[in-house]
């Protein structure tokens, strides 16, 4: 069972929503939970979000400590 978790782990990052995620990160290494939000995994304006199952509810908090509305792609 902890080899199934660290494989499913291992992939997971080393997906590209990920790896996109990751680029355009604030750098900040703490989030909050959010609203259930319909969302589509992409890059908008003022982010990027994951959403695999076109939702999200984990949202980064912002550099000022600050937590926004989920930034999702219409």
């Amino acid at each position: 069972m902890p080899l199934v978790l660290a494989i499913a782990l291992f992939m997971g990052i080393s997906s590209d929503p990920y790896q996109e995620f990751s680029k355009n990160s604030n750098g900040m290494d703490e989030y909050a939970f959010v609203n259930v939000t319909p969302c589509m995994t992409g890059k908008s304006d003022s982010g990027y979000a994951i959403a695999p199952f076109g939702n999200i509810m984990l949202k980064q908090v912002n550099t000022d400590g600050t937590v926004s509305t989920p930034v999702c792609k219409k």
